[in-house]
This record gives C-alpha cells, structure tokens and sequence, in this order.
C-alpha cells in the first residue's frame, strides 16, 4: 500500500510540474533567445521563492511565452510578501 502512494505522489508532482508551459531559462542560455516579448512581475503575499517562481511561470504562459529569465526575486521589506521579475521571451 505504501508503494501505491508513493507511485501516486510520483506521478501528481510530476503532472503539476508540468502544468506550466513556460520554461525557466539561465545566463548560459541568454544567447539563443532573441524574441523578447516582454517584462512581467508578480508580488506573493506571505508566500515562499518556489510559489513566487511558480507564478512567474504561470504570468509568462498567460502571456504566451515559451520561457522566461528570472531577474529578480526578493522580500520586499520586512515582510513576508515575495515579489519576483522576469523577461519573457518567445
């Protein structure tokens, strides 16, 4: 029973991971990008850097990007509120 619940688990992560069609994008990979479609930001409220990373994936799919380069993510203040950046590309 326990493999059973691990194969599930497995296979849910795999399939939120996936959920996104934006893909993050490093410095090395600067190079092949030329289309440059925009800027997009996202502020998250008492949130973590993964759920800030996962709603700039989310903002550069709702915008049509094929990637994104993350240039900034930070806590704004002293608070717990994350706020992140990115160049979107096609």
């Amino acid at each position: 029973m326990i493999i059973n619940k691990k194969i599930v688990f497995a296979a849910l992560m795999s399939v939120s991971t996936l959920s996104f069609a934006a893909t993050e994008i490093r410095d090395t990979e600067m190079a092949n990008m030329n289309e440059k479609i925009g800027n997009i930001s996202v502020n998250v409220k008492n949130g973590t850097f993964e759920e800030a990373m996962a709603a700039l994936s989310k903002e550069a799919d709702q915008k049509g990007a094929g990637h994104y380069h993350i240039t900034s993510l930070e806590r704004t203040g002293m608070s717990a509120d994350i706020r992140a950046t990115a160049v979107i590309y096609k």
